[in-house]
């Protein structure tokens, strides 16, 4: 995983405990009955109903790079246990990993044909994947990654008539309002937006009364890592990412990087962008890399409403120190998850992952998982 993706120790650890606690949970959930059928009541005397659950049949499972362990096996893994067969197409920026989930289920004794594997050049994946999706057999599609491609699987598999999972991008948003533990705040708003993923933090939303012991709390962290950049995964999204920090720059956001040296074009400094406003296209944009921007906000209401301004809607995060009170807002925000006084960045094989909006719809993880890939069948028994 680290000579594929080039990423560091801790997060090829993550990958592999958070991938062992996802099988360890799918497992559980079998045993635990949770897709049970059900008999509900029915009207005619004597009648029983009788409510069924059944696998779909097919499925098309579409993985990224940039978790490739953990989120291939989230492709297969639910599909499989409630009785699917799984068709996985990997990423050509991570093959050798994704072949190598496929693989482990041959290698655990499951017949032929159950889990099945496929790789192809970039330029060909319009037509594989238009292909796929209109081949009868496959019933359902889920995908992880970009919102452009995911909205275009879902224009393909709408007019094939099928459902789709799609768990795709975010402008994820970390609201600090002013009896937040400041220093905890900066520290996990920074570190969130290091990582190359879709919870990643993009925007911090910072209370005026505080904004200005959050900017030194923000650079003396940044300071710890001096000298740190990110190797991103290729020239475009260097590219696009530097478009968005010169767009802010050139419209009178303040820059602050952990270096100014740059000799790799794959890898970027962390970026503190500060006075961030709707007028720069990092307000909208997901930046998908080491960025961080700051809005001073006047109140928490100012904060929800730029949350729920955006086109996405994955994942959030409040800073306070009552409970009660982000309790309440984190019921106003729309977005999928909302994560006080931590990081926009979690997940867990126990919880339901996914998003509003343009961040995509239907949740992988734990029940709400399973369920996606199941149908329910009637049957009413008369006497």
């Amino acid at each position: 995983m680290k000579s594929e993706i080039h990423c560091n120790d801790e997060w090829a650890s993550i990958g592999v405990t958070t991938s062992i606690d996802l099988i360890e949970q799918t497992a559980y959930l079998l045993t635990a009955g949770s897709m049970s059928g059900s008999i509900p009541h029915t009207q005619p005397e004597g009648s029983y109903g009788l409510v069924f659950t059944r696998p779909l049949g097919v499925i098309l499972g579409i993985a990224p790079w940039n978790s490739p362990l953990f989120l291939a096996l989230r492709a297969v893994i639910a599909p499989l246990a409630v009785g699917n067969t799984v068709i996985l197409k990997g990423s050509e920026l991570s093959p050798r990993i994704h072949h190598f989930v496929a693989g482990l289920f041959a290698k655990a004794g499951f017949p032929p044909g159950v889990v099945n594997f496929i790789l192809h050049r970039p330029q060909d994946a319009p037509e594989v994947v238009n292909y796929l999706i209109r081949d009868p057999a496959v019933r359902k599609v889920n995908f992880t990654g970009s919102t452009p491609v995911g909205r275009s699987i879902a224009e393909q598999a709408g007019r094939a008539l099928k459902p789709v999972l799609l768990e795709l991008g975010g402008k994820n948003c970390c609201i600090v309002l002013k009896d937040a533990d400041i220093g905890r705040a900066a520290e996990a708003a920074l570190a969130g937006a290091t990582l190359n993923i879709c919870m990643s933090t993009d925007l911090v939303l910072v209370e005026k009364d505080v904004v200005d012991e959050f900017r030194a709390e923000l650079t003396k962290q940044l300071q710890s890592r001096n000298g740190s950049a990110y190797r991103l995964v290729g020239p475009k999204s260097h590219a696009r990412v530097q478009a968005l920090v010169s767009d802010a720059e050139a419209k009178g956001s303040s820059v602050n990087s952990s270096t100014d040296h740059q000799t790799d074009s794959k890898l970027r400094p962390i970026t503190i962008l500060d006075n961030i406003n709707s007028s720069m296209d990092f307000l909208r944009a997901e930046s998908f890399g080491p960025c961080l921007g700051i809005v001073a906000v006047s109140d928490g209401d100012e904060a929800v409403k730029i949350v729920n301004d955006s086109d996405y809607g994955l994942s959030g995060a409040i800073w306070t120190r009552n409970q009660y009170a982000a309790l309440e807002m984190a019921r106003r925000l729309q977005v999928g998850a909302v994560h006080i006084n931590s990081s926009t960045v979690h997940d867990e094989a126990t919880l339901p992952h996914g998003g509003t909006k343009q961040s995509g719809f239907g949740r992988f993880g734990a029940e709400w998982g399973l369920k996606e890939f199941v149908e329910t069948q009637t049957v009413i028994m008369h006497p």
